[in-house]
């Protein structure tokens, strides 16, 4: 019967696309269920799991270890990953995300005996920090995932593994981090519009169009490029796709950008206003182009505190410097307004003419 189940087992790792520990482990998982059902008593399956571990497994340590995993005393960590990430309830890019920072992890540390303080705080420090260049608020989001699979392997698949992440990170300096984001990204000014503008003369055209919008509505990227044509209702735009009810808006248009959106929606062959944009497979319509704005950039000349997101910063700039109410300008870029009055009670709904005559005080002509 050993022999009989080594063999099953090499031929099920051989059908499989699992390779190394994890593959022969799944395979061996099987293989245990197949012998439970046959009525075998976990005495009689521990004896053929020693026999196929120490007698007859090529490898002895990699018998051992099959043997330690399968009876619960090491935790191979690279084997739930799968799972933690299955149980998710997250966009798929957020979840792509933590499965990559786990992955991190694991491809760090075998088993979760392994993962100490101590060896925590030096593989941040000496090889995410020193070796991958990663700053430390990205070491504190792997850390994050890290513990929250940590917390799945306690609480879904029943270890008792004590927390090794525990102060592993330096704390976040708010002030430095605000300081940071806020050098990070600057707002475009009036010349630097006319000077990407002008550099996408010899870009594609759904660049130079994608620019043009953003310019004159303040829209983020992505409620540009998934914006349909049936939201253009005659002078105004339904951003409707929005991830939060601030979001949800009515943009007027800009009569500088009057002409190209008439002739962008009586020209669509798509149902979208920017045609000929590729889907990624989180379906967001904004990847492709978004790399080649930022190509453009920084062919222009401009560094990483600068990115497209500067264009709606740009626009909020010029609003205040107008004098535009701030929650006009909310309105407007659907940003949430935290005030009692405004936040809270009001309904949101301003007179369109408020929002058009305010839009218009957007110039970006030198």
């Amino acid at each position: 019967m050993p022999v009989v189940a080594h063999w099953k087992r090499l031929i099920d790792l051989a059908k499989s696309n699992r390779a190394g520990l994890e593959g022969e482990l799944a395979s061996w998982r099987v293989e245990i269920e197949r012998y439970k059902r046959q009525g075998l008593s976990d005495e009689e399956i521990d004896d053929i799991a020693l026999d196929v571990a120490y007698n007859l497994h090529d490898d002895a340590q990699r018998g051992a270890e099959l043997y330690a995993i399968t009876k619960g005393d090491w935790v191979l960590l690279s084997e739930h990953i799968n799972d933690f990430a299955a149980s998710l309830d997250n966009e798929p890019k957020t979840i792509d995300m933590k499965r990559r920072d786990v992955e991190r992890l694991s491809g760090r540390f075998k088993y979760a005996h392994d993962v100490t303080n101590r060896a925590v705080v030096n593989w941040v420090e000496n090889e995410l920090v020193a070796n991958d260049g990663l700053s430390y608020a990205t070491c504190r989001r792997i850390i994050s995932a890290c513990r929250a699979y940590w917390n799945f392997l306690n609480r879904v698949k029943g270890f008792e593994l004590a927390d090794p992440f525990a102060n592993c990170v330096p704390k976040a300096n708010t002030k430095s981090a605000k300081t940071s984001l806020t050098e990070r990204r600057k707002g475009f000014r009036a010349q630097d519009y006319q000077k990407l503008f002008k550099a996408t003369a010899g870009a594609s055209l759904p660049l130079s169009e994608l620019i043009q919008i953003a310019a004159y509505t303040g829209a983020r990227i992505e409620e540009i490029c998934s914006l349909k044509i049936d939201k253009i209702d005659g002078d105004r735009i339904h951003i409707e796709e929005a991830k939060t009810e601030a979001g949800w808006r009515v943009i007027p248009i800009h009569p500088e950008i009057r002409e190209l959106v008439a002739n962008l929606k009586g020209s669509s062959e798509d149902g979208y206003l920017l045609p000929r944009l590729t889907f990624n497979k989180y379906g967001d319509r904004s990847n492709a182009i978004g790399k080649q704005f930022g190509r453009l950039k920084t062919k222009a000349g401009y560094g990483p505190d600068y990115v497209f997101h500067s264009f709606r910063k740009g626009v909020a700039t010029q609003l205040e410097a107008a004098g535009v109410p701030e929650n006009v300008a909310a309105r407007l870029l659907g940003h949430e307004f935290r005030t009692m009055t405004y936040g809270l009670y009001s309904g949101g709904m301003l007179p369109f003419e408020v929002l058009q005559e305010a839009l218009g005080k957007v110039d970006w002509t030198v």
